[in-house]
């Protein structure tokens, strides 16, 4: 399906009752519909599942984090979700530990410690330490949480 069928797809839900989403859906997706109350919320999943049909669906550790912020804010209405840090390649972060100072180079995939490659700041964490660590615990970007 174009972009621009879908488009046109879409435009066409927000027009239709809740009787005509339910024969949309098994006439486009196969199946029974969600036995939804709300006209709003069968076009919701509706365009949600055309769209995912269309382009895609989220990549697993999107659906993960998802279903995490999800179960917080269930159970905690005022929870406020606060973005990691966004590190940009050629970046430093230094840190100080047992008297040394340590340089680590944000690359465009990964890190950089003393000319070596690492995967993830956990990785320069643990080889600096000996021991694991979170890495971005470690470099002082996330609090420790207990």
């Amino acid at each position: 399906m174009s972009p621009a069928d879908l488009a046109a797809e879409l435009a066409t839900i927000d027009e239709m009752t809740l009787s005509d989403l339910r024969i949309a859906w098994q006439a486009r997706l196969g199946g029974t519909p969600p036995r939804l109350r709300t006209r709003e919320l069968l076009a919701l999943a509706l365009a949600h599942r055309l769209q995912v049909r269309a382009c895609g669906d989220l990549p697993g550790p999107a659906k993960r984090r998802l279903a995490e912020l999800g179960r917080r804010f269930a159970a905690d209405r005022g929870y406020a979700p606060v973005a990691g840090p966004v590190l940009k390649p050629g970046s430093s972060i230094i840190k100080a530990w047992r008297g040394v100072r340590h340089e680590v180079r944000v690359l465009g995939q990964g890190f950089s410690y003393q000319g070596r490659a690492f995967g993830s700041l956990s990785e320069v964490a643990q080889h600096i330490t000996g021991t694991k660590w979170n890495g971005q615990v470690f470099f002082g970007l996330k609090a420790r949480t207990r």
